[in-house]
């Protein structure tokens, strides 16, 4: 029949419509910029329509577009719910990217997200540290963990978990200067922390909150160097409870320098019925709610 189109031109098309951008659509999607720009082409001619106009940042749906956009995320969807009903288990395939903070990533993504891979080799799983300012919508990443409840956005969102942190030291720095008896004792001590201008969030400065006149003498942009830090002796630092289980560090003051933040798990609106993203963001869900004991704080054995 003379009015077929390929159906791969949609999928181009919607990438890029989503990304805004032809270099970040061909990177999505594995193939090289000549190939997108390809199905673009023949996309508009087979409708006879301009679907994307150029601007300073990218490409922007042009009326014909904008029209397109929602028929073609109801083919995506279609496309998804297929394989849904179809697929098995280990039969997932496709590529999820997941964007989150060093501490989590680190400490627990790295180590749970192995198991899932076993069970699903034909997904292509990656894990990458969360931009300060990531953009699901522009497939940056397909699933974000966030420190924060995004205010707006259409956004899939949920509470990962709430986690503490304490204040801690090496034992061989306590030993050296001693037990603090109060807060107004903190700023004779060193201090390890974050570096100003690299901190993405204001709930990760704590040290500020712990007392005004603490100056710390060794900053890093990562909880992961920090964590390295104290356990060095550098100084004093507020760390989750999660990363320290199997350090020989110690909690000081821990019943008066306390903190509670929480973990989201974030994923486009667009991408609810995509049956990958859908399963890597459960599996996430549920191996951390597995793990929930580590996430709190427990007192040193006497």
């Amino acid at each position: 029949m003379t009015d077929r189109f390929d159906w791969n031109d949609i999928q181009y098309f919607l990438e890029t419509a989503r990304s805004g951008r032809i270099s970040r659509a061909a990177k999505r999607l594995g193939v090289s910029h000549t190939t997108v720009s390809r199905h673009l082409q023949q996309l508009e001619q087979r409708l006879h329509n301009r679907l994307l106009d150029p601007e300073a940042d990218g490409y922007v749906p042009t009326e014909a577009g904008s029209a397109l956009v929602p028929l073609a995320e109801k083919m995506e969807a279609c496309a998804a719910e297929i394989l849904e009903r179809l697929q098995r288990p280990g039969d997932l395939s496709g590529r999820v990217r997941i964007g989150a903070p060093d501490g989590f990533g680190n400490a627990v993504l790295s180590r749970i997200l192995p198991e899932l891979a076993i069970a699903e080799p034909s997904l292509e799983i990656e894990l990458v540290p969360v931009p300060s300012t990531h953009k699901l919508w522009n497939r940056d990443v397909d699933i974000a963990i966030s420190l924060e409840r995004p205010q707006s956005g259409r956004l899939v969102m949920q509470k990962l978990t709430d986690y503490e942190l304490r204040l801690y030291g090496a034992p061989g720095l306590m030993a050296r200067m001693g037990w603090p008896d109060s807060r107004a004792d903190l700023p004779r001590y060193p201090f390890v922390g974050y570096i100003d201008e690299l901190l993405y969030t204001a709930e990760l400065d704590f040290n500020r909150l712990v007392h005004p006149e603490i100056h710390p003498i060794y900053k890093a942009a990562t909880v992961q160097a920090q964590v390295d830090a104290v356990q060095g002796g550098a100084g004093l630092g507020v760390l989750p409870c999660f990363m320290t289980g199997t350090t020989d560090l110690v909690p000081v003051m821990p019943d008066e320098v306390r903190f509670t933040r929480a973990y989201w798990i974030l994923f486009s609106e667009d991408d609810r019925e995509i049956s990958r993203i859908r399963h890597v963001a459960a599996f996430i869900r549920e191996a951390t709610l597995a793990r929930q004991p580590e996430f709190r704080f427990t007192p040193p054995a006497k």
